[in-house]
């Protein structure tokens, strides 16, 4: 996507194959080729689903909505008051298409849909009283979206939870519901939550602490930032993130700081190699220049 902004001036980015396992069925050359991958990705994914209805499934869509650069199907940007705007219509269609795939094929009761992302929102955005925003220092409009739990007949219509959760406990949640084995070979760092999903009367999150890469820590209502000298907020009174504590509880700072240091170092001792591909042979020709 990105050969079609302002960056690609500077970086020269390759050409974007689609491909459905190893094959390539498609390459988006323009704005106009970008704008149909919505479209594309919702009916692989109905296709997927018709074709398996009768055993379980997993499917996972993660769309080039919402971001830059901005395109969207001609229909979307006629009616929008801009290309943000658009990509968030289309985005709800494509959300649409696939529960009326699920009710369709008599699957609703039987499928879990989380609806959620991946960052906090872009500059130029609306973080609400939330500060910073994705790719900036880890404040709470950093990392914090809103997540929508959907399965008619298990979880409850209308139901609200404000506890803590991540991506990384859908994994062990999954396969809690589906019956299966977490693998014991390697840390696994997410935890069931399907208690929070259900509404479960009293439920809690299952973490007592959570961390933000290697710069800061959550425990309760306290976030530990380490930066300069330290930041510290009580995220029930002060969920924008304005008010800087850490000189008046240093005990609190002194506590979250050592669990910031020892997941560091568990982070430096135990992280997996990282994934390489050896004599890697481009699936496109591009110059690279």
């Amino acid at each position: 996507m990105w050969r079609f902004h302002r960056l690609n001036d500077k970086y020269n980015f390759p050409p974007l194959p689609l491909l459905r396992n190893d094959d390539v069925i498609g390459v988006v050359e323009d704005g106009d080729d970008q704008a149909m991958l919505c479209k594309q990705f919702t009916d692989e994914a109905v296709s997927f689903i018709r074709k398996n209805k009768d055993r379980p499934f997993f499917v996972y869509l993660p769309q080039a909505f919402i971001h830059h650069p901005r395109f969207a199907r001609r229909e979307f940007m006629e009616r929008a008051e801009n290309e943000t705007e658009a990509q968030i219509e289309e985005t709800d269609w494509s959300t649409g298409q696939i529960l009326n795939a699920l009710r369709e094929l008599d699957l609703e009761e039987k499928t879990l849909v989380i609806f959620t992302s991946d960052n906090g929102g872009s500059s130029g955005t609306s973080m609400g009283p939330l500060r910073g925003g994705k790719g900036g220092p880890v404040y709470e409009g950093h990392m914090r979206e809103p997540t929508i739990a959907w399965w008619p007949g298990r979880i409850p219509a209308g139901s609200v939870g404000d506890e803590i959760a991540s991506t990384i406990d859908l994994l062990p949640t999954f396969a809690k519901l589906a019956g299966a084995e977490i693998p014991t070979d390697r840390v696994i760092d997410g935890k069931d939550i399907s208690a929070l999903l259900f509404a479960e009367p009293g439920a809690k999150s299952p973490h007592d602490v959570f961390f933000y890469k290697a710069m800061g820590v959550r425990s309760g209502k306290w976030k530990f930032l380490d930066k300069g000298k330290g930041e510290l907020y009580d995220l029930e009174e002060d969920i924008g993130e304005r008010n800087n504590v850490a000189s008046r509880r240093p005990d609190n700072v002194k506590r979250l700081r050592n669990l910031l240091e020892r997941h560091v170092d568990d982070l430096e001792k135990n992280s997996r190699p990282a994934a390489f591909v050896e004599n890697p042979k481009p699936i496109l020709p591009h110059s690279g220049k």
